[in-house]
């Protein structure tokens, strides 16, 4: 594992930039979708379940069997709900 890497439950995040990852991949994870369109997919939250790991904001592309895992932001959340705020703050609007 380099520095632009980091590992959660077995997956590979990049620490810059959001990780494009098929769904099999997240197979022990929890996957929340929320119905609200982004980009090609739903915004959501994705979760590896342990005591230590909060909810990652990620954009859901179901119909691609696919999840943008934002991995590489320094703060999880503790609801999918709020991880979910992420993609109306400024911050993240700015990225787009």
């Amino acid at each position: 594992m380099n520095q632009t890497e980091r590992i959660i439950g077995g997956v590979t995040l990049h620490t810059d930039r959001p990780t494009r990852l098929p769904m099999r991949d997240l197979f022990a994870w929890v996957i929340w979708q929320f119905p609200r369109p982004r980009e090609d997919g739903f915004c959501g939250a994705v979760h590896y379940p342990a005591p230590d790991q909060g909810w990652l904001p990620a954009i859901v592309c179901a119909d691609k069997g696919a999840v943008h895992v934002y991995g590489h932001l320094t703060t999880t959340y503790d609801t999918p709900e709020t991880a979910v705020e992420y993609f109306n703050t400024e911050k993240e609007k700015k990225t787009r």
